[in-house]
C-alpha cells in the first residue's frame, strides 16, 4: 500500500509539469503548421508570376539558336 501511495504522490507532483510539456509541444506543432501554410502561400504567390517549364524551354532553345 505504501508503494502505490508514493506512485500516487509522484504521479500528482508530475502531472502539471507533464501538462505544461504536452502544451508547449501543442503550440510549437500549430506554430509549425502556420508557418508551413505561410511558407506556402508566398510560393504559390511567387510562382503564379514565374514562367512554366516550358516557357523556360522555349527560352533556353531560343538562346542556343543564336
Amino acid at each position: 500500500m505504501e508503494v502505490a501511495g508514493i506512485v500516487a504522490l509522484v504521479l500528482l507532483l508530475l502531472v502539471p509539469s507533464l501538462s505544461k510539456l504536452l502544451d508547449s509541444v501543442a503550440y510549437r506543432i500549430r506554430a509549425r503548421g502556420k508557418a508551413e501554410i505561410i511558407r506556402a502561400e508566398r510560393d504559390s504567390e511567387s510562382l503564379a508570376g514565374a514562367p512554366s517549364g516550358e516557357e523556360k524551354r522555349a527560352k533556353r532553345e531560343k538562346g542556343r539558336t543564336r
